[in-house]
This record gives C-alpha cells, sequence and structure tokens, in this order.
C-alpha cells in the first residue's frame, strides 16, 4: 500500500531523516516544522498517517493528535519524542494515538511502526466504506474476494459445466451448502430441482426410503409407495452432506447409482433410471476412513472425481470485514432495525479471532450482537462479552448445613474475582489491538505481571501462537 505521510517535528533533520526513510519504502512523504503549518497541510490535503512530535515550539503534538481525532478521525497518528515516559505514552493513547515512538530509533523500528499503522488505515477504510450490497452479492451468495475464495469460484465456473460428480471438502462452517448451491445455479440444470440432504442427521433406515423412496408394503407404516429424492430430483441436482457418516450399506447403492445411473425403491424389484447431478461434502478425511475400513474405497475414487477445498475462514481474513457488514445488513433488515456501525478495534478484533466454527460462526456471533447492542455503534466490549465470555453461570450445589453454605459463598467470591480479572485482563488488551505493552501501560501495571495474569488464565493473542519473540513484536 502506497501511503500518503505528513511528519511534523521541529527538529529539520528528524523530518529529513524520516522522509528518505519512507520515500525509499516507496511512500509520497511531506513534513513541516511548524504545528500551525501542519494543520493548514491537513486541510488541503488528505494523509493516510501522521508522525508528529509530542513537544513543538508553537503548536504541540497533544494538540495536533486532538485536532486529527477530532477533524479527521480516519488519519492514523504516531507521536514521535524525545521525551518518552509511562505517563506520557498513556495520555497519548488515551487521546487516541495509534503508537508512539522514542527517539532516536533505527529505520527498521520507523517502518515497522508504519506498517502496522497502515494495516490499521487500510481497516479503517474498510470499514467505513460504503458498502453496494445492491450491486453486489457475492459469487452467488459466496461472500469473499481473498485469493482462496476466488480459486474456489474458478473451479465452480469450470465444473459447473459438466455432469461430473464433485467433492467439497471443509470444516463445518465453511460454506459447503453454498458451494453446491451455486454449482447447480451455475449448470444447465438450473432450472430443475435442487436437494440438499445432510444424512448425519437421518437413520440409515430412514436415509434409505428418503434417498430411494419405497412401494406400499415395504415395511410397517409403508400405506402408500413414496417417491425418494433421486426420483423427484431426476434431471437435476442432489448434494449430500456429511457424506463419511453413510452406513456401508447405503455406500453400496449409492455406488450403484454413480456407476449405472438407477436404483431400486425400498421393497421394489423394479429397477428405475435416474439423471441426476451429485455433490458430496464431508468434513472427514474419507482417505482415513477408507483405511480403517469404515468407508468403501471404491465409492471413494468415485466421488473423488473433482475435489474442491474451502478455506477456514482464519485463512481469509480479509474477507471478514465483507462479511460482517452483509451480515449486519441482514439482521438489520430482519430485525426491522438501523444499521448500527461497527468500531474500528472491534472490527480487528472479529478479524484476529481464530473463529473454529468459521463463517456459521461469525453469522451466529453477529446475529447476537444485533440483539444486544442498543446503540448506534458495536463496539470492542460488545466482541469481548460474546467471544471471551466467562462462565457466569456456573452452577452450584444447595448447602445443607452452615458450614456448607459459607464454604459455598466463598467459593463464589472467589469465582467472581477470577472472572472480573480475566475480563478486565481482555478488555486491556481489546482496547489495545492485543499489544501487551500497550495494555499495560493502559492499566498501570508491570508488564511481566499483566503476563502473569494471562497465563494464569490461559489468554493468548487471538490466532497467534505464543512464541518467544512476541515481547520483540509487541
Amino acid at each position: 500500500m502506497q501511503a500518503n505521510i505528513l511528519i511534523i517535528d521541529d527538529e529539520l533533520v528528524v523530518c529529513q531523516s524520516c522522509e528518505k526513510i519512507f520515500l525509499r519504502a516507496g511512500h509520497n512523504v511531506k513534513y513541516t516544522t511548524s504545528g500551525k503549518q501542519a494543520l493548514l497541510m491537513l486541510e488541503e490535503e488528505e494523509f493516510d498517517v501522521v508522525f508528529t512530535d509530542l513537544k513543538m515550539v508553537d503548536i504541540g503534538g497533544m494538540e495536533i493528535l486532538q485536532t486529527v481525532k477530532t477533524k479527521y478521525p480516519d488519519i492514523v497518528v504516531v507521536v514521535i519524542t524525545g521525551y518518552a515516559t509511562i505517563a506520557s505514552a498513556v495520555e497519548t493513547m488515551r487521546y487516541g494515538a495509534f503508537d508512539y515512538l522514542p527517539k532516536p530509533f533505527t529505520p527498521a523500528e520507523l517502518l515497522a511502526v508504519l506498517n502496522k499503522a497502515l494495516e490499521k488505515r487500510r481497516l479503517i477504510k474498510i470499514t467505513k466504506s460504503e458498502f453496494k450490497y445492491e450491486d453486489y452479492s457475492g459469487f452467488e451468495g459466496i461472500i469473499g474476494k481473498c485469493s482462496k475464495m476466488l480459486e474456489v469460484y474458478n473451479l465452480i465456473d469450470k465444473v459447473a459445466q459438466t455432469d461430473s460428480t464433485v467433492l467439497i471438502l471443509g470444516e463445518s462452517g465453511t460454506g459447503k451448502d453454498l458451494t453446491a448451491r451455486a454449482i447447480h445455479n451455475r449448470s444447465k440444470r438450473k432450472d430443475f430441482k435442487f436437494f440438499a440432504v445432510d444424512v448425519s442427521t437421518l437413520s440409515s433406515s430412514l436415509i434409505e426410503s428418503e434417498l430411494f423412496g419405497y412401494v406400499k408394503g415395504a415395511f410397517t407404516g409403508a400405506n402408500t409407495d413414496k417417491q425418494g429424492v433421486f426420483e423427484v430430483a431426476d434431471k437435476g441436482t442432489i448434494f449430500l452432506d456429511e457424506i463419511g457418516n453413510l452406513s456401508l450399506d447405503i455406500q453400496a447403492r449409492l455406488l450403484r447409482v454413480l456407476q449405472e445411473k438407477e436404483f431400486l425403491p425400498v421393497g421394489s424389484t423394479i429397477v428405475k433410471k435416474v439423471d441426476v447431478r451429485l455433490i458430496f461434502a464431508t468434513n472427514q478425511n474419507l482417505k482415513k476412513l477408507v483405511e480403517e475400513n469404515k468407508f468403501r474405497e471404491d465409492l471413494y475414487y468415485r466421488l473423488n472425481v473433482f475435489p474442491i477445498l474451502l478455506p477456514p475462514l482464519r485463512e481469509r481474513k480479509d474477507d471478514i470485514p465483507e462479511l460482517v457488514k452483509h451480515f449486519i445488513k441482514n439482521y438489520s433488515e430482519k430485525f426491522n432495525r438501523p444499521e448500527p456501525s461497527i468500531d474500528v478495534e472491534a472490527m480487528q478484533m472479529l478479524q484476529n479471532y481464530h473463529w473454529p466454527g468459521n463463517v456459521r460462526e461469525l453469522e451466529h456471533t453477529i446475529e447476537r450482537l444485533m440483539i444486544i447492542v442498543e446503540g448506534e455503534e458495536i463496539t470492542p466490549i460488545h466482541i469481548s462479552s460474546i467471544l471471551y465470555k466467562t462462565d457466569t453461570q456456573k452452577k452450584f450445589n444447595i448447602p445443607k448445613d452452615i458450614y456448607e453454605l459459607n464454604n459455598l459463598k466463598k467459593q463464589i467470591r472467589e469465582t467472581s474475582i477470577h472472572e472480573i480479572e480475566k475480563l478486565f485482563i481482555l478488555e486491556a488488551l481489546s482496547r489495545n489491538n492485543w499489544n501487551i505493552s500497550k495494555a499495560a501501560l493502559d492499566v498501570s501495571m508491570q508488564r511481566p505481571n499483566f503476563q502473569a495474569l494471562m497465563k494464569k488464565y490461559g489468554i493468548r493473542k487471538p490466532g497467534k501462537e505464543h512464541t518467544e519473540n512476541d515481547s520483540q513484536e509487541e
């Protein structure tokens, strides 16, 4: 990202040094040694990042910071100062500075701070941008433009024009159903029926009758003939989700459909021909199931003609802001309420989270937010209350005597303290973009003590494994 950078420092040599470093990195740079001149430049030009000295002769960096956050809130401000103290650092952060850089600093340190600032600037632009949903509905309803999703769209387009069997692979909540529907909608069968069946929700006997139908008298309660999904979906598409949960008997019947394009309804001796496109999906390792004799090898090779692997949400985090805005719009309409905005730090928390439940979990999180948020903005506190909620509903056995009652009261007090401590740490981290040093300063704690509480409650930066280099990064 090529950025427009403004440097404000009453030492000319500092301005020129920073300019040289930023120009080498490919950015556009302006500088001034006057705070008053800087305010005029901000009115005339658009900047992405401002680096300002804290102590200057005419107008100080704190006044510039306050002016920028009031008039130009999307600009990211970094304070550079030769008088760095804990008090001044905390104060600048509270007034909205993104970071502070003590003098003297190296070119590497300066560029590292700039890169972090530009990432925040990029996120601000995404969060504040007006996304025109009426002009864009994703790829067949699938939201996302990252490189991995573009590759998925390319595969969908290619296979949709054929009748080849498709196997969609991916974790739960990654959008396998939407992918199957996209293939159907872009195929020559789009004007015929699409049937989606989650086989994990049905027993083996029920799956058999649902898929293949049955004839009158086939079993107790079969008072009439019933068409199965294969017969009803003739010329259309059938999507079978969680295929790894099928019994070996049903797998054998599916193999016959794939090979011969025919099936037998339950209890019937009359073979029925069928013309359907089959799409399968699973979140399991089918090859491993084959090795464990839980899945037929011949069926596995029949299914694995054209595999499409869907990336988990943690591998496509750049798509999260777009997904969030999409879900906010949907649930605002559903709940008949105005669309709230979302704070930049709150959006960053959503991007940093690891999302084990993928897009489905993100959607459910936004739905809960749309219920609990009564104001006009979703804040980091709202995000913390959902993503990092502690167990406040813990059940206790009713005491039988005064001694058990006293012990229970002590236990409840200790539990409450632990929950408050954990929320205290989480809120400090969320306010400071999960920067441990800044969070510790923010709450007036020594970093080692702050880290000790993090370790006590198993708190780590979402989506980031703990390494020995954490302290250097943060």
